[in-house]
């Protein structure tokens, strides 16, 4: 067995109705004045209603800030870091998607180490050096696991990319996660986030910096979405599949944190970047292409994925058992209608060679289990491109 080191350093509250207990947990990390970061949608449910009454009830201060948007620029984390330290908060608590997790963990950042957030995305001139403020994210979709992970992506409208601030001191201090949160989610962004678990699960799982302790979790994470996605979808007020797809996502979050990622996070970013293509919708699109290419790097790993999505594969040889994986990833689109190909999401041939071109850079790309050249991510493309249906 190969050396490895796994980080898991949030601490996880865990249980249809535990975010009663957020004001119990800011006092635990002695906070007084809290800054809330949402997006406006999510400010205008019961979710917010849930937190502002669980920071009332111990008497903590705390000021509300909903001006988050999907994919965050820059320019959003710098004004939030703003108004955050004229308030002189002392803990940030983030309520929604990976949008607002992902701007309060740059704006927490930037309370602490000086400078706009553009000089810490990747390849930027600085680096995060102080501790940030600590951070509380209460995620209420179940697909990004950013309530558990170092990376916090940021668009840069002016060169149409999505870059990351990535470092061990984003990794938020604790998540609360709170499944009766979840069942006012509609219906494509519970299909969408699950693919996004599931892409987190699968690549971790077959990334050459996977671990024991990350496989562990990821293929139970691919389990545990195989289970419970449809039903979710199907009656979003069951509260058991949504239970057991927010701890997918926190499964799939810690696998990736600690495995890595590979080429269909790095198609989906780029895509993200120049046409805002919603990021889960991105990678369910191009998940069982990636994995189509991926296949030959770990023929076993993959036909484990097609044994816990629920394919049989006793009577196949192990290539045919791997490949088993991409038909069931297929299937499990369609029952949750999900869209199928590039073309339902208007990106065309004209925009693969700038595809192309950035998810070459793609910081984790020597992880995907296969070494890739610029034909094989035009391969994926072309073949996402079309898209297919599982033979049945």
């Amino acid at each position: 067995m190969k050396d490895f080191v796994f980080k898991m350093p949030t601490k996880v509250y865990f249980g249809n109705g535990a975010v009663k207990n957020l004001g119990n947990i800011c006092r635990e990390y002695g906070a007084s004045k809290c800054f809330v970061i949402s997006g406006p949608n999510v400010a205008a449910t019961p979710a917010m209603d849930a937190v502002k009454a669980a920071l009332d009830q111990p008497g903590l201060s705390y000021e509300i800030y909903t001006k988050v948007k999907p994919d965050p620029t820059i320019e959003m984390v710098d004004a939030a870091a703003d108004v955050m330290k004229s308030g002189k908060a002392d803990i940030v608590i983030a309520l929604g998607g990976g949008s607002p997790i992902d701007l309060a963990k740059a704006a927490a950042m930037l309370m602490t180490n000086e400078g706009s957030v553009r000089e810490y995305l990747f390849g930027g001139s600085r680096t995060v050096t102080n501790l940030p403020l600590p951070l509380i994210a209460i995620p209420t979709t179940a697909g990004t696991g950013s309530e558990v992970t170092a990376a916090s992506v940021i668009a840069d409208t002016e060169n149409n990319i999505k870059l990351s601030v990535t470092h061990e001191y984003l990794i938020p201090k604790a998540a609360v996660i709170d499944p009766s949160l979840h069942t006012g989610m509609p219906t494509m962004i519970t299909a969408s986030t699950g693919f996004d678990a599931l892409t987190h699960a699968i690549e971790s799982y077959v990334s050459l910096n996977a671990g024991p302790i990350s496989d562990a979790m990821g293929i139970y994470a691919i389990r545990l979405i195989a289970d419970n996605l449809r039903t979710a979808v199907a009656d979003g007020n069951n509260i058991e599949a949504r239970a057991n797809m927010a701890v997918a996502s926190l499964l799939g979050g810690v696998a990736f944190l600690n495995g890595g990622l590979g080429v269909i996070h790095g198609i989906a970013q780029s895509m993200g970047g120049l046409h805002n293509t919603p990021h889960g919708i991105a990678n369910g699109v191009l998940l069982p292409y990636g994995m189509e290419r991926n296949c030959v790097g770990n023929l076993k790993k993959f036909r484990d994925i097609a044994v816990v999505l629920g394919e049989d594969v006793e009577c196949m040889t192990l290539r045919e058992a791997a490949f088993a994986s991409v038909d069931a990833v297929l299937a499990l689109q369609e029952d949750t209608n999900m869209p199928n190909s590039l073309k339902e999401l208007n990106i065309g041939k004209k925009d693969f060679p700038d595809i192309i071109e950035r998810t070459m850079k793609f910081r984790l790309m020597p992880m995907n289990p296969c070494k890739l050249t610029e034909d094989d991510v035009e391969g994926i493309l072309n073949r996402a491109y079309e898209g297919r249906k599982k033979d049945r």
